[in-house]
């Protein structure tokens, strides 16, 4: 067997090793922002990295962390995320999440839309989120 076919059955496979749970999104309004959560979970023995993420309902997809300055928190984008082999890595509210800007349609309560990821072993993967309220545990209000 030549070197290049081992090296391309070896990547292949990992296409299978990324797993997306419970993917969802924030409703919102046509003209705003949401966010999409979900937990990648990465069953392969190396380390992949989530790079870009589109869909086909907004003008501009980004890949944000929250960061905290004193008493501040922010969000800043990102160009990647890395998840290691053997884990999960959890987009969540208040922590790592995709940001989808300046929708072309309003996102209702129950409305399920896709996105496609990109990751550099796994390649692409399309993952349909169901929009929700926000709940954070703690606060008082909603987002």
């Amino acid at each position: 067997m030549n070197l290049l076919l081992i090296f391309l059955m070896f990547f292949s496979s990992q296409g299978n090793k990324i797993k997306i749970k419970e993917p969802w999104m924030r409703i919102s309004a046509e003209g705003q922002s949401t966010a999409l959560f979900m937990k990648i979970e990465n069953t392969g023995n190396i380390a992949d990295t989530l790079y870009k993420v589109e869909c086909g309902f907004a003008d501009r997809v980004e890949i944000h962390e929250t960061y905290h300055q004193g008493e501040m928190m922010g969000m800043r984008e990102v160009p990647f995320i890395i998840i290691p082999e053997k884990s999960t890595f959890e987009l969540k509210p208040r922590a790592h999440h995709i940001m989808v800007i300046k929708l072309k349609k309003d996102i209702k309560k129950g409305t399920q839309e896709e996105f496609t990821l990109y990751f550099k072993q796994a390649g692409k993967l399309k993952v349909k989120a169901t929009a929700q309220e926000m709940q954070i545990q703690g606060m008082g209000h909603k987002h």
